[in-house]
């Protein structure tokens, strides 16, 4: 039995390369093979040992009309493929009648209206990160005073002890280490910093005015560090039967601890008695908030933040001006224009500032008004500040009984390699489970982030640093709105007020679809689709509001697929226009997965053609087992990424007759084979949805019959739909993306899916999803500025926390704590780090820091040590400007003799580069007249595994742990090649004289050109071929000429042996984006 581990699981891969759309060369006619098959090439010889098996099933001749060749250099539509009729066995005993009580018992695993939509599961458990964190902090135990709620914090003491003298700096921080680290109790804290007071007295290098203010409590001393939370986390009450929300204030003046709402017994707190006498009120279930008004204090006290706001503004971004709609917004863009960034799509100039959304006494609709004639355009303004929501459930704990909800902010203003670090993103709400909440729970809970955020709208005076060198600050008007949420279909129906995926007439959140028409070609012809009209989904999102009944509610809510949400309160806010897709669940997650599981394996496709056939899975895991390259990774997500970049190379090897994907079918089986009954189920299911649409649209005659449900079988026309996949996702998911590139993607999914429509292979929503790409794309930009990839990445942040287990709230807020208590000693660190003229003292209270985290967030962000740490930290201001180190070594080198024969030539070599590099210093070597600067063959060269460059990692041939990084692109042009060895040198007395080096060999062009069915498309898929196993002399590089990443793949062909190249330009798309940082 062969191993299918590979295909269910699709280990990894992932290019994402912005390429043009220039074709390179056509691919020849693809001939009917008939009955002269080429012989195959054998992958497992094993495989023709096995006994053969007479055929399950006589399956008719082909349909003469249909066996016409077909093209793989034209994904157009209106391709015709030959295909196999559908014999009684599979249709049962009563041949074309369906059998509906059958059908529906078959269809409870696959039926698409009731079971599938595509989407991963949302009981799967999440993944978890590679090195789960512990924060030794939120289990401490802590007999100081809990900090009072809403006590005002003084903007200059933030962060203050930058300002104080360094030995006082120090001081504090030797306090929270000790704190963090040995448990020490508030008392002994006190004595430690007094006991620092007076020590400090008799240095003459401290002022005694600094001493008089020094803190002497260890909350006073997180505040001056920037440490506190206690001026974000605000802890509210929940009712436990019915989800009202209460503030800390009521809790505490109570009179009565029942809920407040008519027909509600819900009790809120229990008193209990203290040691002390005290009676405290405990409060049955709580969920923790972050203030964004006070995140947004913090972020703006931060060294560079306020300039790094407004870098994205152009020359004409520079006054206040009026907003610019979609329509102008269209006519002055050319198709060829870049839209990387948010703030290149036509919404970010779209928005009004001052706006407040009222309700019309007289018509009842809503409007809204903005007190700035003419309006301004909100971006405009000085601080005008966007924002994107996410929205995510997951299990925190390894039982999987326990789902907690997360929402996050993270500031669209930031540059993007910015916007999604850890420490930019504001966990703003942790909801407490063991379930999901209800709709009122959840309104309620975001209620007070609501609140702010039209606070925000309007605008909040915050106190801004200005100028960094001395540090000034001046209070700014600050104003801010939540453009867009970004998160899974699910969480957008659900926080949007959408009706959901089993709805018939309302399941997709951007147009009037019905359900049933995605069994036919119109539920994806885009220029056809029922698009929303935002204004009247929110009128009747308010209307459903003002109605008195839960049943005149849900009669409404079902006809109209619109439900008031706390979301609907924000001016500006629609849910059809404000709710892109994400790219990580619609293409990954959802899509590749269903092509190749789904559509693919599930029915059987991946099967024998004849019973002395070599195993098409055994073919396609073989092809992914021996591919070479950067190409592993654990989490789910990624897998599924790099799957789509590669998965038409596996496929062409399972698919293929010699060298030829023939125009032939696969068998279907027999009922009773589980390719067959999968083939039956899904069959009816979709019989059923056609029958659905062709009723609503009036013509139920015209529904095809059972029979003429059935998938087809065409291994070409399979083929010619991943191959569409993988480049249309590839040229939409880039950070960098044209208007005509959008239009050209999405026409290529489009025709995708009504190819599939035609030919009876049923699709889940999302795929109808992806015909909306288009709209969001144009208005947010890129597609990387609503994935949601740093975001899944800080739930499993969360998830691997520690705590007690406890719920009811208790455990929300100890993942609250942590988070912002781990974002709040990076940006300690990162503030230590850009201390001018660092002092060694100052690197041993970096170490001892460090030693804080206990191997979390240092290991998570850089997997190195202090000055590896150290080098990440230079990200932020500096990388806007260009002040980084792009190059990191590996911890693993060591000096070699470069006499040694296994180094031979190498000497060489290296010496050429040397000189090359300086040739005005006169660098000499053995056998040469004497110069300056002398390099001998042993005692200065350095071999080192492997070599980091913006965020990518090379690595050494000829090491172990540099061999999986060792194949790379060099210079512009990107050619492949293999990296041998990575040396550096260091001369003595001459610290400038450091230099790195690569010694590759370069691949090699084939001498015919080989033909297989992506050739047309190598410039969008980022293929290219090359000699197998040639490789060039060996050459010195320099380490910033590596320009990239590939997978590699050996295709055999009947001519020879080929090498194939899959561009992979990031190691992970955990870190998609290698100058962006992004997690």
């Amino acid at each position: 039995m062969p191993n299918n581990r590979a295909l269910r699981d699709i280990t990894n891969w992932n290019p994402t390369q912005d390429v043009p759309l220039a074709p390179r060369h056509e691919s020849p006619l693809i001939e009917d093979l008939g009955a002269t098959h080429v012989r195959e090439l054998s992958y497992d010889t094993d495989a023709l040992d096995r006994p053969a098996r007479p055929p399950i099933l006589d399956l008719p001749g082909f349909n003469a009309n249909d066996q016409h060749g077909h093209r793989f250099d034209d994904l157009g539509p209106n391709q015709e493929y030959a295909n196999l009729g559908v014999g009684d066995d599979l249709l049962g005993n009563n041949g074309g009648k369906e059998d509906e009580d059958e059908g529906k018992q078959e269809d409870i695993d696959e039926n698409l209206d009731e079971v599938d939509d595509g989407l991963p599961g949302a009981d799967d458990p999440p993944d978890r990160e590679d090195i789960p964190f512990e924060l030794p902090w939120v289990q401490q135990g802590d007999n100081g005073p809990d900090p009072e709620p809403g006590n005002p914090i003084d903007p200059a003491e933030y962060c203050a002890a930058f300002r104080e003298p360094a030995l006082i700096r120090n001081a504090y921080v030797d306090a929270v280490v000790q704190k963090v680290l040995h448990n020490a109790s508030h008392g002994a804290l006190t004595h430690q910093l007094k006991a620092a007071q007076r020590q400090l007295r008799s240095n003459p290098n401290v002022p005694m005015e600094s001493l008089v203010q020094m803190a002497l409590t260890i909350r006073t001393v997180e505040r001056r560090l920037g440490l506190d939370s206690g001026d974000i986390i605000t802890t509210y009450t929940l009712c436990p039967l019915c989800g009202r929300s209460y503030t800390p204030e009521y809790i505490a003046g109570a009179e009565d601890k029942t809920c407040l709402n008519d027909n509600c017994e819900g009790t809120l707190y229990d008193t209990q008695t203290l040691a002390s006498g005290q009676r405290k009120r405990v409060s049955r279930l709580t969920y923790p908030f972050a203030s964004v008004v006070a995140w947004l204090r913090r972020l703006l006290n931060q060294t560079g933040m306020a300039d790094l706001m407004q870098s994205w503004r152009t020359e004409d971004d520079q006054v206040l001006a009026e907003p610019l709609s979609e329509q102008e917004w269209g006519d002055a863009m050319e198709m060829d224009t870049p839209l990387g960034d948010m703030s290149n799509g036509w919404g970010w100039r779209f928005g009004i500032a001052g706006l407040d959304r009222v309700v019309n006494e007289v018509t009842g609709n809503v409007e809204h008004r903005s007190p700035m004639v003419p309006p301004v355009r909100f971006s405009s303004l000085p601080f005008g500040l966007s924002f994107s929501l996410n929205t995510d459930w997951f299990q925190p704990t390894r039982e999987g009984n326990y789902s907690v909800g997360a929402c996050y902010l993270v500031l669209n203003n930031l540059p993007r390699h910015l916007r999604f670090l850890r420490e930019n993103i504001c966990l703003v709400l942790v909801m407490p489970g063991p379930k999901e909440p209800n709709d009122y729970a959840l309104d309620q809970m975001l209620s007070p982030l609501i609140e702010e955020l039209l606070e925000l709208k309007q605008g909040v005076t915050i106190n801004v640093r200005v100028r960094d060198d001395p540090p000034v600050y001046q209070d700014r008007l600050i104003h801010g709105e939540l453009s867009q949420h970004i998160a899974d279909l699910i969480a957008r129906i659900k926080m949007g007020g959408g009706a959901g995926l089993k709805s018939e007439l309302n399941f997709c959140l951007y147009c009037r679809a019905r359900l049933s028409s995605l069994s036919v070609p119109a539920g994806y012809i885009r220029q056809d689709l029922p698009y929303r009209n935002p204004e009247e989904d929110l009128n009747n999102a308010y209307y459903w509001k003002s109605l008195p009944t839960a049943q005149e509610r849900r009669a409404f809510f079902e006809f109209t697929g619109n439900r008031f949400t706390a979301l609907h309160r924000l001016p500006g806010w629609h849910t059809s226009t404000c709710s892109p897709p994400d790219a990580m669940h619609l293409f990954y997650l959802g899509g590749m997965n269903w092509i190749l599981i789904r559509t693919l394996f599930q029915p059987g496709m991946l099967t024998r053609r004849r019973p002395t056939d070599e195993d098409p899975v055994a073919r396609f895991n073989k092809c992914l087992d021996n591919m070479l390259g950067q190409t592993n990774t654990r989490i789910k997500a990624d897998q599924w990424k790099l799957a789509t970049r590669v998965a038409f190379i596996p496929l062409y090897i399972a698919f293929r007759v010699g060298d030829l994907i023939p125009n032939e079918c696969i068998p279907r089986g027999s009922r009773s084979s589980k390719g067959g009954k999968n083939q039956a189920s899904r069959a009816k299911a979709l019989h059923r949805e056609r029958k659905k649409h062709f009723a609503a649209i009036g013509r139920p005659q015209d529904c095809p019959q059972l029979e003429d449900c059935f998938p087809s079988r065409n291994l070409q026309f399979h083929y010619k739909q991943v191959l569409r996949y993988c480049v249309g996702t590839g040229t939409l998911d880039k950070r960098t993306v044209t208007p005509a590139e959008i239009e050209f993607g999405s026409q290529l999914l489009e025709t995708m899916c009504i190819d599939y429509a035609e030919n009876n292979v049923p699709l889940p929503p999302n795929f109808h999803v992806m015909m909306h790409l288009e709209a969001a794309m144009l208005k947010y930009g890129s597609l990387y500025n609503s994935h949601v990839w740093g975001l899944e990445r800080a739930n499993g942040v969360l998830s691997g926390m520690s705590h007690n287990g406890r719920g009811s709230g208790v455990l929300e807020g100890t993942l609250m704590r942590g988070w912002w208590g781990i974002a709040n000693l990076q940006n300690l660190i990162r503030m230590f780090c850009s201390l001018p003229n660092r002092t060694p003292d100052d690197d041993e209270v970096l170490e001892s820091l460090l030693s804080a985290l206990r191997g979390g967030p240092e290991q998570a962000l850089q997997r190195g040590t202090l000055a590896a740490y150290i080098a990440q930290t230079k990200t932020a201001y500096t990388q806007l400007h260009g002040i980084q180190e792009p190059v990191r070594f590996s911890n693993q080198s060591r000096v070699i003799d470069l006499c040694k024969e296994e180094y031979g030539g190498l000497y060489q070599l290296f010496l050429g580069f040397c000189r090359r590099k300086w040739p005005h210093v006169g660098i000499f070597g053995d056998g040469m007249a004497p110069g300056q600067v002398y390099l001998p063959q042993n005692g200065l060269v350095r071999n080192f595994s492997y070599v980091e460059h913006n965020g990518i990692r090379y690595g050494s041939f000829h090491h172990t742990s540099g061999r999986g990084h060792s194949y790379g692109y060099i210079g512009q042009e990107r050619h492949a090649a293999r990296i041998e060895w990575i040396l550096s040198v260091d001369f003595p007395g001459h610290p400038e004289l450091r230099t790195v080096c690569a010694i590759v060999r370069r691949f090699q062009l084939p001498e015919v050109e080989p033909q297989f069915p992506w050739s047309h498309w190598d410039v969008n898929l980022g293929t290219a071929s090359w000699e197998f196993d040639e490789l060039g002399d060996l050459e010195t590089v320099s380490i910033d000429t590596f320009s990239g990443v590939f997978a590699l793949f050996k295709i055999p062909t009947l001519q020879a042996d080929y090498w194939v190249t899959v561009s992979l330009d990031t190691l992970s798309p955990a870190r998609d984006d290698p100058e962006d940082f992004e997690w």
